[in-house]
């Protein structure tokens, strides 16, 4: 087995240009957004939809324009964060381009729920229900595709305590988290359209548990036919 601690005393520190480009980004979408529909939204918004589309709750319209900020801005800048106190920082050089795509579809995947939130509220009727999953479907393809390009470290990608401590297994355990996360992801997209509301639900727990599921397992085999070898 390979150690994968690396010296990490000369890693990059601060935020690049690209990291304050991704933030500038995010704030203006959520001014844009804000300018143009805060005047047509009612004091109090619907906030969340059951699996068929019906609102079942509300909150102030204050509240969800705070709400959104916190997700659409702040939770992007804690993904760019996480390289900073990582104790294998170093890795993220090597999968640089995987690690900024994470962060635009993260944010465009909340940027375009909150639209939908934003414009069911201003009396535009969507297949919300459909497009968010038929979303989460589109993001876990778009971060399958290239999930064999992650490096070993703590907070991206199939972190199982034997991958952690073996680069083998963790370039063999992301090759099959890569198939399996895009196979999952199709899944959820095709079945956004043309599965019942009644099965979506399932299909979601199902395809994400999988996700995780799958690729640990494999990760635990491979483990044992290493410490058998």
């Amino acid at each position: 087995m390979t150690n994968l601690d690396d010296n990490n005393n000369n890693a990059k520190v601060g935020w690049s240009g690209k990291d304050w480009t991704l933030l500038g980004a995010n704030a203006l979408l959520f001014i844009v957004l804000f300018l143009v529909f805060n005047h047509q939204l009612p004091d109090q918004m619907a906030s969340h939809y059951n699996i068929n589309g019906e609102q079942d709750r509300m909150m102030a319209k204050w509240s969800f324009w705070l709400l959104y900020a916190a997700t659409g801005i702040a939770l992007p800048s804690i993904l760019t964060a996480t390289r900073f106190v990582d104790p294998r920082k170093n890795n993220y050089s090597r999968f640089e381009g995987y690690f900024y795509l994470i962060r635009w579809a993260v944010s465009l995947f909340l940027h375009a729920v909150m639209l939908l939130i934003i414009l069911d509220n201003a009396g535009y009727k969507l297949p919300t229900i459909n497009i968010v999953v038929g979303g989460i479907g589109v993001l876990w393809m778009i971060l399958g595709n290239r999930m064999g390009q992650v490096r070993s470290n703590f907070f991206i990608g199939i972190r199982t305590p034997w991958a952690l401590m073996d680069e083998q297994n963790w370039r063999l355990t992301h090759r099959l988290g890569a198939r399996v996360w895009f196979a999952a992801g199709l899944i959820m997209f095709v079945s956004a359209w043309f599965v019942s509301s009644f099965w979506i639900a399932a299909v979601i727990l199902v395809s994400a548990l999988g996700s995780a599921l799958i690729p640990a397992v494999y990760s635990y085999m491979l483990y044992r036919r290493a410490s058998n070898g």
